[in-house]
């Protein structure tokens, strides 16, 4: 299946790297400028709900209330296995990108641990020369991502 060139990958890899380190390091300028002007995340919580976001401003919202954990510093994302698909609604310079993602907490002396492993669909969009993400939809690793196993283990 055609996909980005392999200039376009690295360049969609290193936002990517670019993410997980603003992430991590508390940078919320740098995560919201990640993000189109109009860009939308959606995550879901651990209840299960769905949280949306639309817009830088409401995106900072999202990585603030990550930022201003007491807990959150020892926080690494990583994301892999990137998968790139057309975009769905056909735009030139976009592509849908499928990866897993986990996170594990550092806070020594206790060992690191895994906190949160699950999936991410993105929206990708080269915007003036720069990629950017136009939509996330952060998920766990469980519901209909599983929906093809005939008797998925419930939690």
């Amino acid at each position: 299946m055609p996909g980005p060139s392999l200039q376009e990958r690295t360049e969609i890899y290193e936002l990517y790297a670019r993410y997980c380190w603003a992430l991590d390091t508390g940078d919320t300028d740098g995560y919201v400028a990640l993000f189109t002007e109009d860009g939308e995340a959606d995550e879901e919580t651990r209840s299960g709900a769905i949280e949306v976001y639309k817009g830088r401003e409401e995106i900072r919202k999202l990585v603030r209330k990550f930022h201003e954990r007491a807990d959150f510093p020892g926080h690494q994302l990583q994301m892999a296995q990137f998968i790139f698909e057309p975009d769905p609604d056909g735009r030139p310079q976009h592509w849908l990108v499928r990866s897993y993602a986990w996170a594990t907490i550092n806070h020594p002396p206790e060992p690191p641990r895994l906190h949160w492993c699950g999936h991410v669909r993105d929206i990708v969009a080269k915007v003036d020369g720069t990629w950017k993400i136009r939509s996330k939809a952060i998920r766990g690793w469980a519901g209909e991502v599983l929906s093809r196993f005939h008797s998925p283990r419930q939690p």
